[in-house]
């Protein structure tokens, strides 16, 4: 093979332009569906010349040589009777809203506390002697992991497994406008009506007035416990660590969800996870290929056991899918799989993506997550869901206002009322015209969404925490930020003006109308 000059120069400055750093990946929690959504992003890092080290419960699979996994070991799991029993009690929306506070303020910080104080964990933070350039951690309630940038003196990068609330928002001076910017566990659409303003607030005020003496003070607490290194003693205040957070990733997509925005270092990456996908295997692909009436696709995700449902409910699934023409492939992670109708594929683990892009998919029945939702529209594919916890309501009112789905509610679920839904979604075509519709929306892109990931990845580390992406509201009190401080003057002046002009105006009437003294004879 002949090198022209041209050809020896270009490859001479690409190469130069790559530089390998060494990458921390913190995210010892137990929350499997954040962190395979951004494990296809630190696996390319490792592809593209970068020494990448995850510290995790959950592997990865021939990873590359440069890709160095400290996998912990862990009885803490969510897939529990006692966790279904928790979701399956069916609540309002204001009902759900406090507890939701609750469980931000007390079941969350324990959950984290759990797997923090792991053994393996803890003797990663005490022992680990590595140099890293860079230092990845995850918000979803475990603020006290910022700790490990200083204890490699490395900027860090923050990971949103969903649309940012309050906690991760306040400390970058993030917009958090209660009138239409939604928590992410807000029941409701596009649009808000006043009880979803009113509810909204409450929760954002929480965050926003309480979390900081209460959430925050157990995170500092915790962290102080639990991350301590040789220099330990010398750290900031967490606050301020979380105030010099260099980028937030966030994966969620104001597109499909709500538009929203954001300072310049909040980076969305939508379905970084939505790779070129495998081919399936020859059973499942020969039951989707016959399937000539097309095939529904039910899974309620990697955290709801289906299984251990009540018997009613999975009663009306099996008796009514299975009276339909089409075909039914059904996740289902107990091995007795006997009762199930002739027309149902039944399999522990099934590949969603493929099943999702088959063409004989016609819809996919869901609890309405957000990466089944990204999933979903990335294959034009018409939903019918039902939520139980976190984002899922949101995500699933906003689908349906986007017409390419139905809500629905599995406590008021009957074999008439699921029949009716499942029917109507095949057979009206607006659904399935609104998902083509909304996935080429979701895929008109400058750029694809892991190239814009590790772009900015990158970007950090080039510029060494790129400080000068943070907004300067961050040094801001959350009073000054909202002006209180301003109106509290404004109104203190209009005050004592109107003293002075009342005190003036007694004074000059009592000179004019001072009444006259009458001499008595």
């Amino acid at each position: 093979m002949k090198y022209t000059p041209v050809s020896i120069f270009i490859g001479l400055l690409c190469t130069s332009a790559i530089k390998s750093s060494n990458i921390l990946v913190f995210v010892p929690s137990p929350w499997k569906s954040h962190i395979a959504s951004f494990q296809p992003l630190f696996v390319e890092l490792a592809h593209r010349g970068h020494n990448v080290t995850v510290v995790t419960q959950f592997a990865v699979k021939k990873p590359p040589s440069n890709y160095t996994q400290v996998l912990l070991k862990s009885d803490f799991t969510f897939a529990s009777n006692n966790f279904i029993e928790i979701i399956l009690q069916e609540s309002n929306k204001f009902v759900r809203l406090f507890k939701e506070i609750y469980i931000r303020s007390t079941i969350g910080p324990d959950l984290t506390k759990a797997y923090i104080s792991n053994s393996m964990v803890q003797k990663f933070i005490k022992e680990d002697q590595s140099s890293f350039d860079l230092v990845i951690v995850e918000s979803f309630f475990q603020e006290c992991t910022v700790a490990m940038g200083h204890k490699y003196g490395a900027p860090v990068i923050n990971i949103i497994p969903v649309a940012p609330w309050v906690s991760p928002s306040m400390p970058a001076a993030n917009p958090l406008e209660f009138s239409y910017i939604k928590d992410f566990v807000l029941d409701a659409g596009k649009s808000l009506d006043f009880f979803s303003r009113l509810a909204n607030t409450i929760v954002g005020l929480y965050g926003l007035l309480v979390e900081p003496n209460v959430y925050l003070r157990k995170m500092e607490n915790m962290m102080n416990d639990y991350f301590q290194y040789p220099g330990h003693e010398n750290r900031p205040p967490l606050t301020e660590m979380l105030k010099n957070i260099s980028l937030s990733l966030i994966d969620s997509d104001m597109m499909i969800l709500t538009p929203r925005p954001y300072v310049p270092n909040f980076i969305e990456v939508p379905g970084i996870h939505l790779l070129p996908i495998n081919d399936m295997n020859e059973k499942l692909l020969d039951f989707m290929d016959r399937a000539e009436m097309g095939v529904i696709y039910f899974s309620f995700g990697s955290l709801l056991d289906v299984s251990v449902f009540p018997k009613r409910y999975l009663d009306i699934f099996k008796n009514v899918l299975g009276q339909l023409e089409q075909k039914v492939i059904f996740k289902w992670s107990n091995n007795n799989t006997e009762g199930f109708p002739d027309n149902f594929y039944v399999d522990s683990w099934l590949p969603q993506l493929n099943i999702l892009k088959h063409k004989n998919c016609k819809a996919f029945i869901t609890h309405g997550g957000i990466h089944g939702l990204m999933e979903t529209i990335d294959a034009g594919i018409p939903i019918l869901g039902f939520p139980f916890f976190g984002d899922q309501f949101q995500n699933l009112m906003i689908s349906q206002d986007n017409g390419f789905g139905i809500r629905s509610n599995i406590f008021k679920m009957t074999e008439e009322t699921f029949e009716r839904e499942i029917k109507l979604l095949l057979t009206d075509q607006k659904f399935t015209e609104n998902a083509k519709k909304m996935s080429f929306i979701f895929h008109d892109r400058p750029m694809s969404t892991i190239d814009k990931a590790v772009y900015w990845v990158e970007y950090v580390i080039r510029h060494k925490g790129a400080n000068h992406l943070r907004s300067p509201a961050v040094e801001l009190k959350w009073y000054q930020y909202y002006l209180l401080d301003i109106a509290a003057f404004v109104i203190l002046i209009i005050f004592i003006v109107f003293f002075i002009v009342k005190r003036i105006t007694i004074f000059i009437y009592s000179l004019i109308v001072k009444p006259k003294k009458i001499k008595r004879s």
